[in-house]
């Protein structure tokens, strides 16, 4: 072999070496999202060990009992599921392109008082990810009723919540599953 086929190879050796690493290191890209997107359950208690006072204060405020679309408001303050997520899972929750493939891929309907059911949610997907399942309504994120028959109220309540996730603050998604009213807490301090 001549000394400039083994400085190609030397050198494709390395690259190819140092992108195996980084993508250990660092977390492989979010195009693969078996592998990127990372959620982990974890208990109430153990993410309010982990916030400050006021995020603590904030969390309370948006895990209170919130009025319907309708008017109604639940009574007590709900279960709570706390979802730790990663940077890439972060990410394409960030995209609101792939957020409306994801409910396109699912079933929705929105119903009369603007909350939204969801059914078929796909194995792996962000909605699962974020501890959505089967026929759960969305009812509000952050203690603000959704309204899915605008399209403006959707799109101000992804991107409020993407800025407290991106500034490493919990979003509170309330949910009615099976005539239960839940409170899915997205923590993004597994970024």
């Amino acid at each position: 072999m001549k000394i400039i086929e083994k400085i190609l190879w030397g050198t494709f050796g390395f690259i190819l070496l140092a992108a195996i690493v980084w993508g250990f290191m660092i977390g492989l890209p979010s195009t693969i999202p078996a592998i990127a997107m990372k959620s982990e359950k974890i208990t109430e208690q153990k993410l309010r060990s982990e916030l400050t006072a006021e995020q603590k204060v904030v969390l309370d405020e948006m895990l209170q009992p919130s009025a319907s679309a309708s008017g109604t408001s639940t009574r007590g303050r709900p279960q709570s599921e706390v979802y730790r997520i990663n940077r890439p899972l972060l990410e394409r929750l960030g995209n609101i392109a792939e957020c409306q493939r994801e409910l396109m891929n699912a079933s929705s309907e929105v119903r009369e008082d603007g909350t939204l059911k969801i059914f078929g949610i796909q194995s792996g997907s962000l909605l699962e990810r974020v501890g959505l399942r089967e026929n759960d309504v969305l009812r509000s994120v952050n203690g603000i009723p959704l309204n899915f028959g605008s399209l403006g109220d959707c799109l101000d309540a992804h991107s409020e919540s993407l800025v407290k996730l991106r500034s490493g603050n919990p979003v509170v998604i309330q949910i009615e599953r099976r005539g239960t009213v839940k409170a899915l807490v997205i923590d993004p301090t597994g970024l």
